[in-house]
């Protein structure tokens, strides 16, 4: 007996960790290759769609990731800083096509999200059958693990992880040339705690997937993408591989640093060596120390220190100082001798 094909829907790979961890980077190598259909922009649509918008119908459902998530700027939507703009794709085409297939009475029971992906598929002209796997990144995807394998059994599941002390850089260079007024570190390192608990299951086990970090990702990228490849069972084909892009065309990077995206580079791993101060560092130390060894990321300072806690972070303003220093507090007092601040 021949095997059934697995439904479109359900060929489903999704990218989860930190903002600035490596997500985009995973997906932007994985974009030009025959055997993948890679949606460029994420879509929120486990922490919002299914959560925000859960019980209303799919046509605001519809609207959300057509007009107010970061996947807007693919049907038209007003980039933001830095956004992609995507000026040679067919917007118009692409939201006629998912509008079409999302409001088929024969489509009523299938996914919404599986949908766009087939919908982008056709924009660009990639035959259904000829995809292996369709691949979404959401950073948040991190939260969602239960409802995504409820929904997509069949998923596949990356999770990137990187040095939460180079997160932190990252976040500082990036409020400072947006200034968007609430940046939170109280966020950088819980959220780095969810993706590193959740690196430590996939890595153990405990949860299908496969955990990709940062700092081997640009160190030995051949390395680390020859492991993707064999985990999703597709060619590693590194002329294709090794050259990230956006709708096949070459991506220039997301860098807080805003330098130029060129090559796959080493380099910024170890940027936030000589970008943060010993309070900063203090820190995210203070909150991730005891599951930083696990993943070889050794503390720089012996012990945490007050000062290191009660220090304002560069950018960082009174009121999100106040909430990041209560949070932190509640997390310490809510969960006694386990888990945060240990």
């Amino acid at each position: 007996m021949s095997m059934q094909p697995v439904p479109f829907d359900q060929r489903a790979c999704f990218i989860a960790g930190q903002a600035k961890s490596g997500t985009t980077l995973v997906a932007a190598l994985l974009d030009n290759h025959p055997q993948l259909l890679v949606l460029p922009q994420e879509t929120a649509y486990f922490p919002t769609v299914l959560r925000k918008y859960r019980d209303v119908d799919r046509r605001l459902q519809f609207d959300y990731l057509t007009k107010k998530s970061f996947a807007r700027v693919l049907f038209g939507g007003e980039p933001k800083w830095r956004e992609h703009e995507y000026k040679n794709f067919p917007q118009e085409k692409f939201l006629e096509t998912f509008e079409r297939l999302a409001f088929d009475p024969a489509n009523a029971q299938r996914d919404l999200l599986g949908l766009m992906a087939e919908s982008y598929g056709q924009t660009i002209g990639v035959p259904s059958g000829r995809i292996k796997r369709w691949v979404e990144k959401t950073p948040a995807n991190r939260n969602h693990i239960p409802e995504i394998f409820a929904r997509f059994p069949d998923a596949k599941l990356i999770v990137t992880l990187r040095d939460p002390r180079a997160i932190l850089a990252t976040q500082i260079a990036l409020e400072k040339t947006r200034k968007t007024k609430r940046f939170s570190v109280y966020y950088v390192i819980a959220h780095w705690r969810v993706a590193a608990k959740l690196a430590r299951r996939v890595r153990s086990g405990d949860v299908p997937g496969l955990f990709v970090q940062y700092e081997r990702l640009v160190g030995d990228p051949a390395s680390a993408m020859k492991q993707v490849c064999d985990y999703l069972e597709i060619e590693f084909e590194s002329e294709i591989i090794l050259r990230p892009t956006k709708i096949g065309e070459p991506w220039d990077g997301n860098s807080a640093a805003q330098i130029v995206f060129s090559q796959v580079s080493a380099e910024p791993a170890s940027r936030w060596e000589k970008e943060l101060s010993e309070d900063e560092i203090g820190w995210v130390e203070w909150h991730c120390r005891d599951l930083m060894p696990e993943f070889g990321y050794e503390t720089r300072l012996k012990a945490r220190e007050i000062r290191h806690f009660l220090k304002p972070v560069r950018q960082e303003r009174s009121k999100e100082y106040l909430k990041s220093r209560l949070y932190s507090l509640r997390d310490s007092m809510t969960k006694p001798g386990t888990d945060q601040n240990r």
